[in-house]
């Protein structure tokens, strides 16, 4: 009877051994290892904008298994304007994005956007570190581009160095910008402004992408007919350490239908990051 029992238990054993092996090969995302990823969109933007192709980057995502997050950002349409958050700020706000993703079980976190949102992207993954990709469609928002060319907004930027200095940050401040030719003013804070439009700060792509850890992969993908195109790979990509998942793409698109016309590339890179 005893060796009965034994052998009855035996084959229990085994046989919940072979269910529980069976789920955790069914379900590897799961079980092992699942990527979260938040996307940002660009500047003046909206996070469920279509044009974009965020949306459906999203979607896509999410069908392979992956969480994602496209969330609404100070630099919106309507935010930007009057956006009062510095870089530090935004980084926090994805910090806790990050945080979202985690709680729901992602085990890596990739960050990436289109426009601003790429740039936000990049500096994030140079600040925080913790990140297993970057993805940076059509990148956008020249601090040093706009210096160069704007006499009126190097002299708000000295302006809002002196407030900043003299513990005034929250000083209110209006000052110009750009985006992508067109010219927009500002109705911001010295910190703020101060924060967005240093050409060496963390807004700054230029100052950035040299910074970028080499143990942390990157995807840039810049449209043919973005203003962008000549620059994006010397000046930015070829910047960054070099991780031999990194990738530099171009597609036929301008600067606002990147992401769109780069969904599948963007998709397939992510999913294909090395464990």
């Amino acid at each position: 009877m005893g060796e009965v029992h034994c052998t009855r238990m035996k084959i229990l054993a085994r046989a919940l051994a072979a269910l529980l092996l069976g789920l955790f090969l069914a379900v590897p995302g799961q079980a092992q290892d699942r990527i979260g990823v938040i996307l940002m969109h660009g500047k003046q933007g909206s996070a469920r904008d279509a044009r974009s192709g965020l949306p459906s980057i999203a979607s896509a995502l999410q069908d392979t298994g992956d969480l994602t997050i496209v969330p609404l950002m100070p630099w919106s349409s309507g935010g930007w304007e009057s956006i009062k958050t510095t870089v530090d700020q935004a980084f926090d706000l994805i910090d806790g994005y990050a945080a979202q993703l985690r709680s729901q079980g992602a085990t890596r976190i990739v960050v990436g956007g289109h426009s601003l949102g790429a740039n936000i992207a990049l500096s994030y993954a140079v600040e925080r570190g913790n990140v297993a990709g970057v993805v940076m469609a059509g990148p956008g928002h020249s601090p040093g581009g706009l210096m160069q060319s704007s006499d009126a907004a190097r002299r708000t930027l000295e302006r809002a160095r002196e407030l900043v200095k003299a513990g005034q940050g929250d000083a209110s401040l209006s000052g110009p910008d750009s985006n992508q030719g067109n010219t927009i003013t500002l109705s911001t804070t010295a910190a703020a402004y101060a924060s967005w439009m240093n050409p060496r700060g963390k807004a700054s792509m230029d100052a950035q992408a040299p910074r970028l850890p080499v143990g942390i992969p990157l995807l840039m993908v810049v449209g043919e007919k973005d203003p962008s195109f000549r620059r994006a790979q010397p000046v930015w990509y070829d910047a960054a350490p070099r991780n031999p998942y990194s990738r530099f793409v171009t597609v036929g698109a301008d600067h606002f239908t990147t992401p769109f016309a780069a969904s599948k590339q963007i998709v397939d890179w992510i999913n294909g990051l090395p464990r």
